[in-house]
């Protein structure tokens, strides 16, 4: 089947690399308008220029500043002369820790770049999406919303709230055509990856790479999803296709979690 997303205007937080960019790229591919944001330019540009300029535009700028969010959907809306259609909420991690010696400040950071930012964007894309009763709301997250990773406290905690904020809101936008479901991402082969792993290996012998190897072979499907390989799944749920899935949390990880429900 070929999903056509032609003149869908699509927004994509963290776009410029790894998955968010892949997504990105994927929905462009299939004809969407593209606005992607990020906090370096110069991986903004990368993207821009990697894309061909003709459907997409970047802006630079942290998802935690309420301001800069308002700002980011006011000018896709103006630069597309339209409401948004499809909304990624995508994200990097907060940084793992103790559970007991993260600070206030830590805790205020993690929830309002995981959560908050989710939260707003929703409330200032909804309404545009009420008007054309259609829209498709895409919650990145991690498999840590269900099943908690020790010494990841914060993304724990945010990402569960992430879960449940979308499936509460499903039931509020169902009857508008617009859907709410979140992304339970397993192991996907992206910087951030490298860095956990990289931080797990502090003091170790081991190589990244043969972690890596390592870490696939616990997967039932012995490998580690490509961003691309990754971005087909969530193409789906931004779709025509996926109009009767909502409230859902997908876990995409190659079988890997436990969890049945």
């Amino acid at each position: 089947m070929k999903i056509e997303l032609n003149d869908k205007v699509a927004l994509v937080t963290a776009g410029s690399k790894g998955i968010g960019f892949a997504i990105a790229k994927l929905l462009y591919e299939c004809g969407a308008k593209i606005s992607i944001c990020a906090r370096g330019k110069e991986a903004l540009d990368e993207a821009v220029n990697s894309l061909g300029k003709e459907r997409i535009i970047a802006f630079q700028g942290d998802i935690g500043d309420h301001d800069f969010l308002k700002k980011l959907v006011e000018d896709t809306r103006n630069h597309y002369q339209g409401a948004i259609d499809i909304l990624v909420n995508n994200n990097g991690g907060p940084p793992a820790g103790d559970s007991f010696e993260m600070s206030e400040d830590q805790w205020e950071f993690a929830i309002n770049r995981n959560l908050m930012s989710v939260i707003r964007l929703v409330s200032l894309v909804v309404p545009g999406m009420k008007e054309k009763k259609w829209g498709r709301i895409i919650n990145m997250t991690s498999l840590a919303a269900k099943e908690p990773d020790k010494g990841m406290v914060l993304s724990n905690v945010t990402r569960a709230g992430v879960a449940a904020f979308s499936k509460t809101i499903a039931a509020d936008l169902g009857a508008w055509g617009i859907t709410s479901n979140t992304v339970l991402t397993g192991g996907v082969i992206t910087g951030r990856m490298y860095s956990l792993i990289e931080q797990s290996l502090q003091g170790s012998a081991q190589s990244v790479e043969d972690r890596v190897s390592e870490i696939a072979e616990t997967i039932p499907v012995k490998h580690i999803a490509t961003p691309d390989e990754f971005a087909k799944n969530v193409l789906f749920l931004a779709s025509d296709l996926s109009s009767y899935i909502t409230g859902t949390a997908i876990a995409i990880d190659g079988g890997y979690s436990k969890q049945i429900f």
